[in-house]
């Protein structure tokens, strides 16, 4: 998220946590295409291309997960 935010020119909230809500790190949508694109490829997995997960993450701990279980499926 920092590279991201540090590349479009955006400031990231000061306070984010695991619980807190994407919409308020300070991304907007693109920016954060831009994050999960980067973890796809770094990550090597595409966890919202599965038809398994249900709905888009909220908070920053849920797009974890959603990365996390994808690599315990395979």
């Amino acid at each position: 998220m920092e590279e991201v935010a540090a590349q479009t020119g955006t400031e990231l909230a000061a306070d984010l946590k695991a619980h807190s809500a994407l919409v308020e790190s300070g991304l907007d949508s693109l920016a954060m295409a831009m994050v999960i694109a980067r973890m796809d490829e770094r990550l090597d997995c595409r966890p919202f291309r599965d038809s398994s997960l249900e709905g888009m993450p909220a908070t920053l701990a849920e797009l974890v997960l959603a990365y996390k279980r994808m690599d315990e499926n395979y």
